[in-house]
């Protein structure tokens, strides 16, 4: 059975520009090179060709992000600080085919962005200790790149510690909320 892997999500971006990307309409993700490179790179039983990404459900980049903040199980929380958004998600998914949605909506976050902004998404096993990582995206204006990281160890060490930390930081005070 596969565990449940944990997002995060940093998007150092204008205010302006994130307000633009979460109000605008979902698009139709289109497969490309970078989709199909990174697609081969995964190891996954049971591996189909890549010939469809799902849309999200929501109709717009924002609902996708509310989505998971209002299914409480999921254990999100989305943070602003002055020129930075962070979107957390301590138990995401746990499989390829249900987190296309998502990394397409945030791979057009790069449309949103003016030089000078940067992002970064990754989905791995934090809370169950194993060092597999599903995604790694790496945004700059007008580019989203889907990079073949499969461990950990892979991901630059701050980056890392800091997206363990608020993953820690989200599960810590969601999970005070049920023992009242």
């Amino acid at each position: 059975m596969s565990e449940l892997r944990s997002l995060f999500v940093k998007l150092n971006i204008e205010k302006e520009n994130l307000h633009r990307f979460l109000s605008a309409q979902v698009t139709t993700p289109v497969i490309d090179e970078d989709w199909t490179a990174w697609w081969n790179s995964r190891k996954m039983y049971s591996k189909t060709p890549l010939e469809a990404i799902p849309k999200a459900y929501q109709p717009t980049n924002g609902e996708v992000f509310a989505s998971c903040l209002n299914f409480r199980e999921s254990i999100s929380q989305e943070k602003q600080e002055e020129g930075v958004y962070y979107f957390i998600s301590g138990f995401f998914s746990e499989n390829y085919y249900e987190i296309l949605p998502m990394l397409a909506v945030l791979k057009s976050t790069a449309l949103y962005m003016e030089p000078g902004d940067e992002g970064i998404a990754i989905i791995y096993d934090y809370f169950w200790g194993d060092k597999d990582v599903l995604a790694h995206l790496e945004l700059k204006p007008g580019h989203a790149e889907l990079k073949h990281t499969t461990d950990t160890s892979q991901i630059d060490k701050k980056v890392l510690a800091e997206s363990n930390k608020m993953i820690q930081d989200v599960i810590d005070s969601i999970s005070s909320e049920y023992d009242d």
